[in-house]
């Protein structure tokens, strides 16, 4: 069964809604957004309702009616940044002539499977004079001479990992944090992680302590996220097909999304119900647009021209994004 056309599971629509639009004559620019009636009118308290845009060519095309009693969920979903993954390292002994190294197991490396580990390590013989600070000094240069050999590498930095040592003689700290770096000519037609899957470990005579300082977290809204969904929920316009007569393949309009932009996302889920048939179908619309809280941002005229609509119409309560 064809994945293209407006009545897929989920549609999804990267790009910006317009100044208090009330008509679908207010869609002026490319990749335009509003929510109306489905009749194309200023919403109502109760109006079924439909999403309009203005695709790159000039056409406005619409998501098709949305029953007003057929809504299941609205949600409004800040962007969120993604945070990077943090080991630290404290509260080392210094035992003399000890062997001390640090272990970075990247789990799923090369692949996405859970038996595929890369191992790297980092190795400091402790002698009389050192201290905390010289041994985790040693370990992060050790640890730099190690990735050094990876792409992007050299000596002193990598695009994989930072290694840093602070405080001093006594109290120093290693914190080890991941970087983002290598996530270099993204494809979203490729199944590619966004962060690092890692774990840090620590063997020494005597144990210090190593932890987790800073959660990894994988944001909501990220460039990477909303052109992946963006690519696979393109629908109506076909593009599941374009790559399927190689080498004679169709390009078609490029992605509205960026790897680099931050979005808000407003999520419309409700059912449906076959025309011949009593089988009630889940589907959603998820609509993307760049996150600017500036006072004539994008962040206002989604409060005016989506959220306010959805909240006439349906009589349902969602917070504005922020706005300076």
């Amino acid at each position: 069964m064809g994945l293209a056309g407006i009545n897929q599971s989920r549609q999804m629509y990267v790009g910006q809604a317009t100044d208090a639009a009330t008509e679908i004559a207010d869609l002026a620019n490319a990749n335009d957004i509003v929510v109306l009636a489905a009749d194309g009118s200023e919403a109502s308290a109760g109006d079924d309702i439909a999403v309009f845009v203005k695709d790159s060519l000039g056409n406005v095309t619409s998501s098709g009616a949305i029953k007003n009693d057929q809504i299941i969920d609205v949600r409004v979903i800040p962007f969120e940044a993604k945070t990077l993954k943090a080991y630290e390292i404290s509260g080392l002994t210094v035992d003399v002539n000890s062997l001390y190294s640090v272990n970075i197991t990247i789990s799923e490396h090369g692949s996405l499977s859970s038996e595929d580990e890369y191992v790297k390590k980092g190795f400091y013989q402790a002698k009389s004079g050192d201290t905390d600070l010289l041994v985790l000094q040693g370990l992060a240069a050790n640890l730099n001479a190690n990735f050094s050999k990876e792409v992007g590498a050299n000596a002193s930095a990598n695009p994989y990992f930072s290694f840093v040592v602070s405080g001093t003689a006594g109290s120093a700290k290693l914190t080890i944090t991941e970087k983002n770096d290598w996530l270099v000519n993204y494809d979203p037609n490729k199944k590619t992680r966004h962060q690092l899957k890692f774990t840090v470990d620590f063997v020494a005579t005597t144990y210090p302590t190593v932890g987790v300082s800073q959660a990894q977290s994988a944001g909501k809204g990220t460039g990477y996220q909303i052109q992946e969904m963006e690519f696979y929920l393109l629908g109506a316009r076909g593009d599941s097909y374009r790559e399927g007569g190689y080498p004679h393949n169709i390009t078609g309009p490029k992605l509205v999304s960026t790897v680099d932009g931050e979005y808000n996302v407003v999520e419309i889920s409700y059912w449906n119900e076959g025309r011949d048939e009593a089988k009630k179908s889940k589907q959603a619309i998820t609509l993307a647009f760049l996150d600017d809280d500036t006072a004539d941002g994008s962040n206002a005229d989604v409060n005016t021209s989506v959220i306010a609509p959805l909240v006439t119409a349906l009589g349902v309560t969602l917070a504005d994004l922020d706005v300076a």
